[in-house]
């Protein structure tokens, strides 16, 4: 296990969906000070029955904590799949660390599998081809979200970086630029 993650059980949830309204961050009747959302760091056992569970726990935190319009956490909630789903997937770690920060008016999502690799790209699948989308999409995802997106270099480490919200522009009806 890495230092200084928690390995997240079967209950974590429920857990941090029951304690969001307590933790650091959520605005408290009365208050006007905007203070950082507490960060999410966790580490889940290599295995794809993870990935739903890295799902919930980033979706909750977004928009509860961070207040992320709900579109924004549903295009999130598919990078985060994806990018935990790539680790479990790819990684020879025996562990997957999620950590998610707000940073000013960004989020900064980490997956980490603990596996140096040759750096992956997005690419075109075939149209019979069952796999291969994943990275395509999380392209198109935070694309969408006005992010950017990457590995470290030695591969261990996918990242994303997007507005919590998204200006939107008179120029297009309104709409997010």
């Amino acid at each position: 296990m890495r230092k200084g993650w928690a390995m997240a059980s079967s209950v974590a949830t429920s857990i941090i969906s029951a304690s969001l309204t307590g933790c650091r961050g959520v605005p408290t009747a009365g208050s006007s000070a905007r203070i950082a959302p507490s960060p999410v760091d966790v580490s889940f056992v290599s295995d794809a029955s993870r990935v739903s569970q890295a799902r919930r726990i980033g979706t909750a935190w977004l928009r509860a904590l961070c207040q992320v319009p709900q579109a924004r956490v549903d295009s999130a909630e598919v990078v985060i799949s994806e990018l935990v789903g790539n680790a479990v997937v790819h990684g020879t770690s025996e562990a997957v660390g999620l950590r998610m920060r707000r940073v000013g008016d960004e989020v900064r999502l980490e997956v980490d599998d603990g596996s140096p690799s040759e750096v992956p790209r997005p690419r075109q699948a075939r149209a019979e081809a069952e796999q291969g989308r994943g990275l395509w999409l999380v392209d198109a995802l935070v694309a969408e979200l006005g992010g950017s997106w990457g590995f470290t270099d030695d591969g261990t480490v996918a990242w994303c970086v997007f507005p919590i919200t998204r200006e939107t522009s008179p120029m297009n009806g309104g709409r997010a630029a």
